[in-house]
């Protein structure tokens, strides 16, 4: 047997002991896709839905990444949700109104304005994201079931629950980016950015969407969010970064720091947006989905979504005690919340996936040495 034909047992061996994941998100990070792989584990899908984003800007974001790291041949990124459920833009506004506005309305911005073009962006057009959600779940279910990783809106989900309900029997669970609480007081006191980070728009996009996926019976349903907030770039780690690398000039000018460069920007830590300040909130979850080990404190509590739109909390995730929660005519569901997971090790891993070389990864299933 030659080296090629071993390269394609050891490879195919590989993929059927992985464990599976499939992404949701309204904007893929880099940090997402090298923490799964770098864990051993086969991103089985990438679903591009509106939220954060535009459905342009979620997929272009997605695209990016995959290409930057050679992984468009073996992770599809399939477009997900295109709008919520009930949520229109007009009733968006509505709510706000009553409400109040919302610092960060994502898509929904009366000033959003597209970054990518369908052009440039690399996506599988053969199935909705949805329906390809539940053919992952389904060819793995009796050999490696598929953990589901939502950290947008939860409309995707909701869309391949209402077509599949058994996808909910058959993956391994759901984790999700989202459901902040306790935050009312840094949401009336602070800066403009204190009060985005603190607001979980995820939810609120779609609520309908959140209370059905949420209280569906998963096996395992776990919560990230207020932890996520305290996990944030910082100057610490751009030095250790450009250390690492050599020179800041370097990342800029090779191509496969692309993704490094974004999280950089000036290498200033303190000169970058508001927006390159913000927490590390999709990766860290994830980053606990595939290392469990690192998870030190979680909660379990029972959960639903306030779904009443003539509420100030209409999209908020509400948190109670397994004795007090809702008997009857509300559903509700048991979750666990990740409260502290091993910060250094999470920095750690940063530094440590992206100075390793993804880009034969669809080959060996793992990285190869990197040269610059």
């Amino acid at each position: 047997m030659n080296f090629k034909s071993l390269l394609a047992v050891a490879t195919a061996l590989i993929t059927v002991n992985a464990k599976k994941i499939f992404i949701d998100n309204d904007g893929l990070a880099s940090l997402e896709a090298l923490f799964a792989i770098s864990a051993g584990y086969e991103i089985v899908g990438v679903s591009s839905s509106f939220g954060s984003s535009s459905l342009v800007d979620s997929a272009g974001a997605a695209s990016d990444v995959l290409k930057t790291y050679n992984l468009t041949s073996c992770i599809p990124n399939y477009l997900g949700a295109q709008q919520p459920l009930l949520r229109t833009n007009e009733t968006f506004h509505a709510w706000e109104n009553l409400f109040g506005d919302l610092v960060w309305q994502g898509a929904f911005d009366a000033s959003y304005a597209d970054s990518h073009s369908w052009d440039n962006v690399t996506y599988d057009d053969s199935k909705a994201g949805a329906l390809a959600l539940i053919e992952a779940v389904k060819s793995n279910k009796d050999s490696d079931p598929v953990t589901i990783f939502a950290a947008g809106m939860m409309t995707t989900v909701a869309q391949a629950i209402s077509i599949y309900p058994n996808l909910v029997k058959e993956a391994a669970g759901l984790y999700i980016m989202g459901g902040y609480f306790d935050n009312q007081y840094a949401q009336a006191t602070g800066n403009s950015i204190t009060i985005d980070i603190n607001t979980d728009i995820n939810l609120i996009q779609d609520p309908e969407a959140a209370q059905i996926v949420l209280t569906s019976d998963w096996k395992e349903l776990v919560i990230g969010g207020n932890f996520t907030n305290y996990l944030v770039p910082s100057q610490e780690l751009y030095d250790k970064i450009i250390d690492k690398a050599g020179s800041i000039d370097l990342i800029r000018s090779h191509p496969y720091f692309s993704q490094v460069s974004n999280l950089l920007a000036t290498g200033n830590y303190t000169e970058n947006n508001d927006q390159q300040k913000l927490p590390f909130w999709d990766a860290a979850i994830l980053f606990a989905l595939v290392n469990p080990d690192t998870i030190k404190e979680t909660t379990d509590v029972t959960v639903a979504v306030d779904t009443s739109f003539y509420s100030p909390y209409y999209g908020s995730l509400k948190l109670y005690s397994h004795e007090w929660a809702p008997k009857s005519g509300y559903k509700v569901a048991n979750a666990t919340i990740v409260d502290k997971i091993d910060d250094e090790q999470f920095y750690n891993t940063v530094l440590d996936v992206f100075f390793k070389n993804w880009t034969q990864y669809c080959e060996v299933h793992g990285p190869v040495a990197l040269e610059i």
